[in-house]
């Protein structure tokens, strides 16, 4: 392993995303690239803090090179959102492994699961527990287990189940990039209990909107990075955006939210529907789930009618190389793979002028997106602060 690859939010960076990038050098890395989503992520919600202070703790964390994770693959499901991470990574031509977190660790497992999942005989019984109405993850793990137990248990830890995303993304993409498995320690996903120095990052979020002790659970370098943010670096408001996605929902057709990444089945309809009950998302969000369709599923449905994100968008995937950051080790890498990248290295605006429409597409949809997230803030950003952003330079 000599440039490793990670697909990460660092929302925010801590304790244990320092030991996956630990266990990566440890296994020969020299270089570590990290593909980061931007102000937005995927569970439907803006990060806690901006764009540039979570590229700096990636910087400080041990990160050589930052990429962006475009809007429309970071604010999708785990399938887009591991597509989108390995198209960028085997872009460049240069990564040869990608490092992940896992419950089980055991990477042949995790790519014996891979390939269950995605042959003919598993996709047929899965189309057949999808009728039962039961939701996508209990009808995929139900028709998995009939051919594999093993494999069934492994689809039922979170990371596991995005690391298997990780492994059909590679082999989708025909990459020659090899799979990772770092064992996952302490505190589990979403868990609000910490383990240790290591706590969840939405247990970690909890602590910070809290006004609680929370350095522990992050590298030094990270916490004085984080502490010292001011307000118009981090969200402290997040009214203003509820009160705007209210607003886009009671004022969109049934026809423009069926257009948007995930919406099928009527779901539109249960929407427009929840949207003239509902004086909170939170209610809106209660009203519209069903078994087929997660609160985060729900959530990423809505922030995407925000955002401008339609299903075709997600669709295109990653169309460039956005650089957000890098060490003098990174910007080595980064002037070599200019000679073998595959899409379109991007640092800046001016860069734009000769891309194709997909490439300035996805680009606008990014600054757009960091033009909502400004309003989040005490003292509310302005505009194209995307479009002016530079690469972070750490020496």
């Amino acid at each position: 392993m000599k440039i490793a690859g990670i697909i990460a939010e660092y929302n925010p960076f801590h304790n244990g995303h320092a030991l996956l990038i630990e266990k990566a050098r440890e296994q020969g890395a020299e270089c570590v690239v990290a593909v980061m989503s931007g102000n937005f992520v995927q569970r439907g919600e803006p990060a806690l803090f901006r764009n540039d202070v979570r590229v700096r703790t990636a910087l400080e964390g041990g990160a050589d090179l930052v990429l962006r994770l475009p809007v429309n693959c970071a604010v999708s499901g785990a399938k887009s959102f591991a597509l989108g991470g390995v198209k960028i990574l085997d872009a460049l031509g240069c990564v040869d492994t990608l490092v992940f977190g896992s419950e089980c660790a055991d990477t042949d497992l995790l790519c014996r699961t891979s390939e269950l999942i995605e042959s003919e005989e598993v996709q047929n019984a899965l189309s057949q527990e999808i009728k039962k109405g039961v939701s996508f993850a209990i009808a995929r793990e139900n028709a998995i287990r009939s051919f594999s137990p093993e494999c069934a248990n492994v689809i039922k830890n979170p990371n596991d189940i995005l690391a298997v995303e990780y492994i059909s993304a590679l082999k989708k993409t025909g990459s020659s990039i090899k799979p990772f498995a770092v064992k996952r320690e302490g505190a589990e996903h979403d868990s609000d209990i910490s383990a240790g120095n290591i706590a969840s990052a939405s247990h970690i979020r909890n602590l910070i909107i809290g006004g609680e002790k929370w350095d522990e659970f992050v590298p030094e370098k990270i916490y004085k990075v984080l502490s010292n943010a001011t307000d118009e670096q981090k969200i402290t408001d997040f009214s203003g955006l509820e009160t705007a996605m209210l607003y886009r929902i009671r004022t969109s057709s049934a026809e423009e939210i069926a257009l948007c990444p995930d919406a099928s089945e009527g779901i539109e309809n249960r929407i427009i529907a929840a949207s003239k009950d509902s004086s909170t998302l939170e209610e809106l969000y209660a009203m519209v789930k069903t078994k087929r369709y997660s609160h985060a599923r729900i959530r990423r449905i809505i922030l995407s009618l925000c955002l401008g994100l339609t299903a075709e968008s997600v669709a295109d995937g990653a169309t460039y190389i956005g650089v957000c950051g890098f060490t003098d080790r990174g910007a080595s890498l980064l002037k070599g793979a200019y000679k073998t990248a595959s899409l379109p290295i991007i640092t800046k605006a001016a860069e734009l002028k000769n891309a194709d429409e997909k490439v300035k597409t996805a680009y606008e949809a990014e600054c757009r997106a960091g033009d909502i997230y400004a309003l989040l803030t005490d003292k509310r950003g302005i505009c194209s602060a995307t479009a002016k952003e530079k690469p972070l330079r750490k020496h």
